[in-house]
């Protein structure tokens, strides 16, 4: 089954790629009077030069993308696309497809079947539950040991869509315009950073604007030869088009729309629907294919689609399952310093203006004026009706989180800029060649400010932006920021010998995968929860060295505390890695006194106001997070031991000492702990689960017969000072089974990531302590 379902996945692949080359070879003649514009252009194929031309700029465009790559780690939806694609290639199942239909991330997904090395934990439970997240951070982060190495694999097919992009952009702006315009679209997809950054991702939106693109041009190529061959390739784009992302069903009304534009002389109108109806066949029965040929009823549906079995069920339920998600959840964005949300309608436009290049806008913008003055709007209604209805689509979601939604507009405007490549508006004017020297000038400053960024130019702004050291200002999210620089983040921390950072990281990736050691403070989306987390003080942080993603910067954890890093906002960086990335050196002067708090109401520290913290100005307020009834003296100050405190110095290591116990009738052990070196205590965890943890055991003369346990620690290692004495409360609950004689209570401090017991500092050394026996009557 996984040998056809290979095949058909790259049958599907060569029907795609087959498009570009069969017209590359029958369709060199120009149009007979470009849409009643401009006079008959001859027929000229491309000489030596033309080809080796077009193959060195195809080969420019895949090699920044592909050595790009190596240097970006996990954006933020990868894992999810991979983890779908490769477990469909796998297994033929699409439960993991529950977002997004399965073509682009199956495509993905093949570069991967050639390694052996990859595992598929389907044994894990959530594949079981078809929980797409869960599943896809076992799968990339644990059960593989290179995820980088499937990332860069699997973002091989993504950059031959986008090169394959750049040269249908190419051949239908020579059709339909002329050579020159060609090579003007040419250059400009060549050019485009947002193309570029898209094309090394593996999401699906490079997909849907390579399929939708090619779905207009081949309604384009059929509107000039209305054959029924040609509505069969249609249709085939189509399906395409609604098998990469569901937004991909905006392709029908952009067909209907340009149809009924477009259509200047009548025709039958028994042709047309038939014709209509051979797309519409064509394209489910791609979309079909797509999905193995499944046949079902929809899932959860009500009578009689409960009854009704149709072909890919899956289809529509996962439609209605990513629409009714999309609806529910809140999507916080946030646009020219402002948060929100339910987004804003123009925030498309505005990531539009300022994150297309300044030279595309203006040549689209002329490209737009020639049209309009040839009054060929309507044949020209396939460049300018899908963007316009795209834009529309956009603008009416809620989800505005980045200009990569609207990346299927690109295309359009290079071909609406390719318009001024029509021969007589390039012909000399009054005897100055000012048009084609203005036209190579504009193209020569798209091509040098996307070098000039290269390997980043997923963070483009433009000038009127400010350009992208400016962008964190304006967008953040997937517009400057998705999780893709710890690559770099591991460099810049090489280059300066930063050996401890404070990390506040947005995005999916596992930062210790790369190489970081971090302390966690909040991010979204690995760092939400934690007593660590709830220890971070936003006021007055820890002195030390900082590294915040800048959509951690601008809305903290999103949903909510988005003014987590508002300290930082007015501070330059000292280094970024990338432009997502930034480093910031905490200090504070030594004469600033320094005020201590503890928060042991379960609140977290972000979560109370300064005024009730009693921040001050010019003064250092730490605070220190305890779970109640626990406690922490700092400094040891206010301590009084209490009347049955008994006495011990029992040390493990150097960072912490049990220094007391009381243990009362009811088996209330509290356990006195004093902070020594803190340099020497352990690490927070960046999963979240607790740096270390005090076992307690009641057993006999066999410490391995437990009768009673506890495990757990009640305090945050953030915050903590040498001297300061933690006060740990622990109820004991004894069976009534428990046998009459002499117990033992033992205790240690273990590590429960790895198991691992710190020793005590004793001759012999040992892990364990024994408190004073206890006889139970």
């Amino acid at each position: 089954m996984l040998s056809h379902l290979t095949r058909g996945l790259f049958s599907i692949k060569h029907v795609v790629l087959s498009f570009v080359l069969w017209d590359a070879r029958h369709n060199f003649c120009w149009l007979s009077s470009y849409l009643s514009m401009t006079p008959h252009l001859p027929q000229r194929h491309l000489n030596i030069w033309e080809w080796l031309l077009l193959l060195g700029g195809l080969s420019l465009f895949a090699s920044q993308a592909l050595f790009a790559s190596s240097l970006k780690s996990a954006a933020f939806d990868e894992q999810y696309h991979i983890a779908a694609g490769y477990a469909y290639l796998r297994t033929g199942d699409f439960r993991l497809s529950l977002s997004h239909p399965p073509l682009v991330n199956a495509l993905s997904g093949l570069p991967l079947l050639a390694r052996d090395d990859v595992v598929l934990p389907v044994e894990h439970p959530s594949w079981a539950q078809s929980d797409y997240f869960i599943f896809a951070d076992v799968f990339l982060w644990q059960a593989n040991s290179d995820p980088q190495g499937i990332l860069v694999h699997g973002r091989v097919p993504i950059i031959l869509l986008g090169t394959a992009l750049t040269a249908l952009l190419f051949w239908w702006a020579r059709q339909m315009i002329s050579p020159t315009a060609g090579w003007i679209a040419f250059a400009l997809a060549i050019f485009d950073p947002n193309l570029l950054a898209n094309s090394r991702l593996i999401t699906t939106d490079l997909g849907l604007t390579f399929f939708l693109t090619l779905a207009m041009w081949r309604l384009w190529r059929w509107q000039q030869q209305p054959s029924w061959r040609n509505a069969a390739w249609v249709g085939v784009a189509v399906g395409c088009a609604m098998g990469t992302k569901f937004t991909g069903l905006m392709v029908w009304p952009m067909l209907l729309g340009v149809v009924l534009l477009a259509e200047s002389r009548p025709r039958p109108w028994r042709n047309l629907l038939g014709m209509g109806l051979v797309m519409a066949v064509v394209a489910y029965a791609t979309l079909w294919a797509i999905y193995r040929l499944d046949v079902g009823v929809i899932p959860g549906a009500v009578w009689p689609l409960s009854h009704l079995p149709i072909p890919a069920p899956f289809y529509p339920y996962s439609l209605w399952d990513t629409f009714m998600v999309i609806e529910e959840e809140p999507k916080t964005a946030f646009l020219l310093g402002q948060i929100s949300n339910r987004g804003w309608w123009y925030y498309f436009p505005v990531a539009l203006l300022l994150k297309t290049p300044l030279p595309l806008l203006l040549l689209a913008g002329g490209g737009l004026w020639l049209i309009g003055r040839g009054k060929a709007w309507r044949n020209t209604a396939v460049l300018w009706l899908p963007p316009l209805l795209f834009m529309f689509l956009a603008m009416t979601g809620r989800i505005t989180i980045g200009y990569r939604h609207i990346l299927p507009v690109v295309p359009f405007l290079i071909m609406l800029a390719a318009q001024v490549g029509q021969g007589d508006w390039l012909r000399p004017w009054r005897g100055w060649r000012w048009r084609p020297l203005l036209v190579a000038l504009l193209l020569l400053w798209q091509a040098f400010g996307t070098l000039s960024l290269w390997p980043h130019q997923e963070a483009f702004f433009n000038e009127l932006a400010g350009g992208p050291a400016h962008g964190r200002y304006l967008l953040v999210d997937a517009n400057v920021d998705w999780g893709q620089d710890l690559i770099l983040l591991e460099r810049l921390l090489r280059e300066r010998e930063i050996n401890e950072l404070y990390l506040g990281y947005f995005g999916t990736a596992v930062p210790e995968k790369y190489g970081i050691t971090y302390h966690p403070t909040p991010g979204f989306l690995r760092f939400t929860a934690g007593a660590e987390i709830d220890a971070y003080n936003p006021y007055t942080p820890l002195p030390g060295w900082y590294a915040l993603s800048m959509t951690s910067l601008q809305l903290g954890l999103m949903l909510q505390n988005n003014d987590m890093y508002a300290y930082f906002l007015g501070k330059e960086p000292v280094a970024c890695a990338g432009y997502s990335i930034c480093l910031y050196q905490v200090a504070y002067p030594p004469e600033w006194p320094i005020d201590r708090r503890v928060i042991s109401d379960g609140r977290a520290v972000s979560d109370i106001s300064p005024a009730e913290l009693g921040v001050q100005p010019e003064r250092q307020l730490l605070t220190k997070w305890v779970q109640s009834p626990s406690q922490i003296y700092p400094l040891g100050e206010g301590f009084v031991p209490p009347v049955d405190f008994v006495p011990l110095h029992v040390p493990f290591g150097e960072s912490l000492t049990l220094v007391g116990y009381t243990l009362s009738p009811t088996w209330r052990v509290s356990l006195y702990w004093q902070v020594g070196d803190t340099a020497v205590l352990p690490r927070p965890h960046p999963s979240q689960a607790p740096p270390l943890a005090t076992f307690l055991h009641l057993s006999g003369d066999d410490p391995s017969q437990i009768i009673a346990q506890y495990d757990g620690w009640p305090t945050a290692l953030t915050g903590l000072e040498p001297g300061d004495i933690i006060q740990q409360e622990i109820q004991l609950h004894l069976p009534a089974t428990t046998p009459a004689g002499q117990q033992y209570l033992r205790l240690g401090l273990y590590s429960p990531q790895t198991g691992q017991r710190f020793p005590l500092s004793t001759t012999p050394p040992t892990d364990m302590f024994t408190l004073t026996p206890v006889t139970l009557p």
